[in-house]
Order: C-alpha cells, then sequence, then structure tokens
C-alpha cells in the first residue's frame, strides 16, 4: 500500500482522516465538511517499518512477498487498518488526509479543524493542502 506520505523527522506523530460533505439532502448540514472516521494513528517509527517493507518486497536477490515483508517489519495492523479506511474512503466518497505534529492531537482536535473550515479560509487551505493525492 502506497499513500506517498511526506514525513518530517521533527514531527513524530502522524494520522490519516477521512473528510466526507453531508449530501445536499441533509437538512441542516448540507454541503458541510466533517470527520466521517476515527483518525487512524501512527509514529515515525511505523513509517520507517512501512519503508523498510517496501524495500524487502522490491529486492532482487532475496525474494520477499508482501504478505512476508508486512510480517517480518511488524507491519501487519497498520497496513490492513489503512487499507480499509482507504477502501472505505472511496466508496463513501470522502478524501484521506494527513497531519503531522510534534505533540498527540486527538479526535476533537480534528473535529475542531473540519468544523472550522466549513467558515474560515485558512483552516479550509489547510484541509486541502493535507490531501493525500493517489
Amino acid at each position: 500500500m502506497n499513500l506517498k506520505l511526506k514525513t518530517d523527522p521533527k514531527l513524530f506523530h502522524h494520522y490519516i482522516i477521512a473528510v466526507g460533505i453531508h449530501p445536499m439532502t441533509s437538512k441542516k448540514q448540507a454541503g458541510k465538511f466533517f470527520l466521517k472516521y476515527t483518525p487512524v494513528y501512527f509514529t515515525n517509527d511505523d513509517v520507517e517499518n512501512m519503508q523498510h517493507a517496501a524495500m524487502l518486497t522490491q529486492d532482487k536477490l532475496f525474494k520477499t512477498t508482501n504478505k512476508e515483508a508486512i510480517e517480518a517489519t511488524d507491519c501487519q495492523e497498520l497496513t490492513s487498518t489503512l487499507s480499509a479506511l482507504k477502501l472505505s474512503a472511496s466508496v463513501n466518497q470522502c478524501t484521506l488526509h494527513h497531519f503531522s505534529s510534534e505533540n498527540k492531537m486527538t479526535e476533537e482536535d480534528f473535529e475542531t479543524l473540519i468544523n472550522a473550515a466549513n467558515f474560515s479560509e485558512s483552516s479550509k487551505q489547510l484541509l486541502y493542502d493535507s490531501i493525500i493525492r493517489g
């Protein structure tokens, strides 16, 4: 699974969130952004393990399957969680966003950011800049 995330060693905590937009059939919330799923949390260590797993699958000398590489680097849970999130977001027409932070964030922090994007151009731009493309 390749999400092409940009990481910074100084920002140890990472989150992937899915953002949806209420449909026009929603009487009070039509067109408003909302947090669709609980944020998926991981660290720089997890990113390194995933990168190591990807390198193992490319090794020509020691052929390694995706499953073997994921098991060898202990990435099974994160890989399955991210795969499920990517599929669910696609089916539910949500966008995926990546955020990095020096400190841990809560689900409420993300709900506040997303709610602010409904009326603040700077918050909306922050959401737009965080979209995972590809």
